[in-house]
């Protein structure tokens, strides 16, 4: 038979193991909750590539003295776009391209001249998914995007008349657009963008109208 101390020894050793185990599975409860709590969502890389038509919308400066023949303010641009897309809604990235400016023919001298100027857009680029909105636009909302950038465009003029020569200049300047993009697979996505090119040091502006195809090269 046990003596009382003994039996109360065994009772307090008893008692303590289970706390133990009790503490020790609350621990370990606890840490799988946090983990999952504080698990980030993925990063990606997104690249975009597109193309579409442009407007020239601003003053073309054609030079007097000479016969007009056309004018055309209209182009086929392109771009590619690398954005890094972290846990959070604020994107960055950089955005590339060739984008028209205008063209035109005259006549000077008996002589045909043609006059064709584009850009190549080096932006550091922002974008933003409109997922603030709730209610029944929520699913369309996170196909909603807005961007905005700034950085140089390398501005080149192109003239033909007895011989060719070019020119380039480099220019500041800042991009918007908005975007509507429709997933087709996991990694791939279709987008339509309407951005808006503002080239500030020789006041030129064009508009764009392109269709994206999309893909998420790495998530990690």
């Amino acid at each position: 038979m046990w003596t009382n101390k003994q039996t109360r020894l065994r009772l307090f050793l008893l008692l303590l193991t289970a706390a133990g185990a009790s503490w020790t599975a609350h621990a370990q409860t606890t840490s799988t909750t946090d983990s999952v709590t504080n698990r980030r969502d993925p990063y990606a890389l997104v690249l975009t590539v597109g193309g579409g038509l442009s407007y020239y919308p601003a003053f073309i400066g054609v030079p007097p003295d000479v016969d007009q023949v056309a004018i055309n303010r209209s182009g086929i641009p392109a771009t590619v776009r690398l954005m890094w897309h972290p846990d959070h809604r604020l994107r960055i990235g950089l955005e590339s391209g060739l984008t028209p400016l205008y063209r035109y023919r005259v006549s000077a001298a008996g002589e045909q001249a043609r006059v064709a100027v584009s850009t190549i857009p080096v932006l550091v680029v922002f974008s933003m998914p409109l997922a603030w909105l709730s209610g029944t636009e929520r699913s369309l909302a996170r196909r909603l995007s807005v961007s905005g950038g700034t950085g140089a465009y390398i501005i080149r003029s192109d003239l033909s008349y007895l011989g060719d020569v070019n020119a380039s200049r480099l220019s500041i300047g800042w991009m918007a657009a908005g975007a509507y993009t429709q997933p087709i697979g996991r990694r791939f996505r279709i987008a339509t963008e309407l951005k808006w090119y503002s080239i500030t040091a020789t006041s030129d502006a064009v508009f764009t109208l392109q269709l994206q195809a999309v893909w998420r090269a790495f998530t990690w």
